[in-house]
């Protein structure tokens, strides 16, 4: 949609620069308070609503800058202009925040800008009024904040970024800002307008798109209410639950439903039906980000229809408990409040009993001393707990473990005093293998990991290994396990020469892909 607009700045004639007052440079300049001799200073600060509220008496920032010899360079001729600012909190609504600076509305000729701001502006005279409003509307639009973030990861916003959008003509921006009052309409009707007079949406898209941004913003209320932490208070939580409920921008509350659903059907739903195309590469934020707090706040369960999968499995689905589901299709009747009052006075009990039925399926593992180590279930820890029992007395007799790697914690043992002493320094974040055994007998270093749904000790993964265990003062012997010898298969093509296989289903065997050894160091 932003391609389908045909202009650069240059097209526009306009510029951006940056704020030209750094205010720890000019601190001697800097005064609290406007008084004879002084003129404008504009922080981000004294953004409000689309427009500028000049002074604040209330802010700890300056409200006005001395107007003397060493201060003319830092000012420009008090017209009027777009400012944006160049830096945005994390949980802003949009990256982009644009206001008109009215010229009419301010005293004296001159003006400063601060150097956390952008400002607008032709061959550094000022925009016509109607122009400036169109420009600044333009940028505060859902659209454009929504394709800002497509190639911007960070929260700066820098002359450069605004460089390289897309705008629309002179004509359509003077249309637009022709609609805007002193102040801006609220996000929904200024998006609504955006949408008319740029794109000519007919009312039935209008009502389309009016119908999703209220769905939303319903769906983030009902997170607020519910307590979630305010990193899940946004549009991506948000459309992930609706697509939990399979809930459609014409569909009623009552209607949800709690389907199984994996990430990438959910991320297909967003596109589908709500317009919000997430890379590829989202999937792994939104496991993370959103549906990690889903669960550890109980609104959802992972693999109801088989808990021995792990959960991070590319075949891991997510459901809605039934509890929240009787509670939602409530919203927006006389019996939400009243329902939401009881469903937060439980949740606590209900989090225990998720957390307890949790904790007696984990499986045991016995370490060195006759320690117990409870592994989460499912997924990869079943076969961990089988290298324990039978692949360590067969093989590694007499064995210490040092390390076992978890589906949920990393580090479900780790025995960082033994590894050192072997020589080997190993930060939090290391790319570690699933299981380490100590064979004291033979002086090996024993990697193992165990695959469910991630691969083998590939070519890459050795060399990884390798360099990770580097200064290792043992042989190194690298170990792939799998359940089954079908599950085996394929990854046949994978698995790198000189490393081992072991097999569950076949305990006391192990094959060996090529080389003189069996079983040992390099």
């Amino acid at each position: 949609r932003m391609l389908q607009f045909a202009c650069t700045l240059d097209n526009l004639g306009l510029e951006i620069s940056t704020g030209r007052v750094v205010d720890f440079r000019a601190s001697a300049f800097l005064r609290q308070q406007s008084e004879r001799g002084t003129v404008p200073l504009i922080y981000p600060t004294h953004f409000e609503n689309g427009a500028i509220r000049w002074p604040k008496t209330e802010s700890k920032k300056p409200n006005a800058l001395l107007d003397v010899a060493d201060t003319h360079t830092l000012l420009v001729p008090n017209e009027n202009y777009v400012l944006v600012k160049r830096f945005s909190a994390k949980e802003e609504k949009r990256r982009i925040v644009a206001v008109v600076y009215e010229a009419d509305r301010m005293p004296g000729t001159t003006v400063g800008f601060e150097n956390h701001l952008n400002y607008f502006h032709q061959q550094g005279k000022g925009l016509p009024l109607v122009l400036a409003r169109g420009l600044a509307a333009f940028l505060n639009s859902t659209l454009v904040d929504t394709y800002f973030r497509q190639f911007n990861g960070h929260t700066q916003v820098n002359a450069t970024d605004l460089r390289n959008i897309r705008y629309p003509s002179l004509e359509q921006l003077r249309v637009l800002g022709s609609l805007m009052q002193d102040t801006f309409p609220a996000q929904n009707e200024l998006d609504m307008l955006v949408e008319r007079e740029l794109f000519g949406m007919s009312d039935t898209q209008e009502d389309e798109v009016a119908r999703s941004k209220k769905r939303v913003e319903e769906t983030l209320n009902i997170l607020k209410n519910l307590g979630l932490p305010r990193a899940q208070q946004n549009e991506r939580s948000a459309l992930t639950l609706l697509a939990l409920l399979d809930l459609k921008p014409n569909m009623p509350w009552a209607e949800a439903s709690n389907p199984l659903c994996g990430i990438t059907p959910m991320m297909d739903f967003m596109a589908a039906y709500y317009g919000r195309n997430y890379k590829p590469n989202t999937r792994e934020t939104v496991r993370r980000q959103t549906v990690h707090q889903f669960l550890e706040a109980g609104l959802i369960s992972a693999n109801p229809d088989n808990p021995a999968r792990p959960v991070n499995s590319p075949q891991a689905v997510y459901q809605v408990e039934k509890s929240i589901l009787e509670l939602l299709r409530m919203y927006g009747t006389d019996q939400w409040a009243q329902n939401l009052h009881t469903y937060i006075a439980s949740i606590e009990t209900l989090k225990q009993r998720y957390a307890q039925e949790r904790e007696m399926a984990r499986i045991p593992v016995t370490v060195v001393g006759g320690k117990t180590v409870m592994l989460s279930p499912g997924g990869q820890n079943v076969l961990v707990a089988q290298l324990i029992h039978e692949f360590a007395p067969r093989f590694t007799p007499g064995g210490t473990v040092l390390y076992l790697g978890d589906t949920d914690t990393k580090f479900a043992y780790f025995d960082k005093k033994g590894l050192a002493e072997l020589g080997i320094e190993v930060e939090a974040h290391g790319k570690m293998p699933d299981v380490i055994i100590q064979y004291t007998a033979k002086n090996w270093l024993i990697l193992i990991e165990a695959v469910t749904s991630h691969g083998p000790i590939n070519p890459k993964r050795r060399g990884e290994l390798k360099t990770l265990f580097r200064n290792a003062s043992t042989g190194i012997v690298y170990v792939t396990a799998f359940l089954t010898r079908r599950a085996m298969v394929k990854y046949i093509t994978e698995i790198s020469w000189e490393t081992e296989v072991w097999v569950a289903e076949a305990p006391s065997h192990l094959i060996h892909f090529d080389g003189e050894r069996f079983l040992g160091p390099e």
